[in-house]
């Protein structure tokens, strides 16, 4: 008994309206169907992010393999100068 009322027993809050079972079936295949396409697009996304990352991986190292090979290149020659210096 609280503040007077008496309490009856069974569950509390709303009771469920009575629903059509082909109603909310097709709901939730609408909603299966709508979860599968943002799945689609996402997995999309995500395979267009990493092929445009890889892309920018291979420019880099080919950008890294030039800079390697012109500083070899001017170590070579700056060695080469020094022969030549010290036979002049």
């Amino acid at each position: 008994m609280v503040a007077g009322k008496v309490k009856k027993p069974g569950k509390r809050g709303r009771k469920p309206a009575k629903i059509d079972l082909k109603a909310k079936l097709e709901r939730s295949r609408q909603s299966a169907r709508e979860c599968r396409a943002r799945k689609k697009l996402r997995y999309q996304y995500l395979e267009e992010l990493v092929s445009s990352k890889e892309r920018a991986i291979c420019a880099l190292r080919e950008e890294l393999d030039m800079v390697i090979t012109l500083s070899n290149w001017g170590v070579v020659q700056k060695a080469a100068d020094d022969v030549r210096k010290q036979w002049l």
